[in-house]
């Protein structure tokens, strides 16, 4: 308990010496220069976050869809056959459920195997 003291002191000494240190700020400092700064690097890394590097930007020397020659995508609504299944909410198609007659289940409820 006493090591676990004294380790513990040793750590507060250590942050108290950190947040005692001077860091040679001069006192004699023009807040409107600093912030001058401020906006001047604020401004370039816009500048750097806005600007799109070459191999990302959109390349404009070709046309593939004059190149591949696709047909026209259609357009209206498509017709939906009467003996479509269910779909869940999900758009997948609905599972139909098996009824197992009582007294057939197996073990663990599956159907016997005769």
């Amino acid at each position: 308990m006493h090591d676990e003291m004294m380790d513990l002191m040793d750590a507060s000494n250590e942050i108290q010496e950190t947040l005692g240190r001077s860091y040679n700020v001069p006192d004699d400092i023009d807040e409107e220069q600093l912030m001058g700064e401020l906006d001047a690097l604020e401004a370039d890394m816009d500048f750097e976050s806005n600007s799109v590097p070459s191999y990302l930007q959109p390349d404009k020397e070709t046309d593939l869809d004059s190149e591949l020659n696709l047909p026209a995508a259609p357009s209206g609504h498509a017709t939906i056959p009467a003996n479509r299944q269910q779909e869940d909410e999900l758009g997948l198609p609905t599972v139909p459920h098996a009824s197992i007659p009582p007294g057939q289940e197996g073990e663990v409820g599956l159907p016997r195997i005769q």
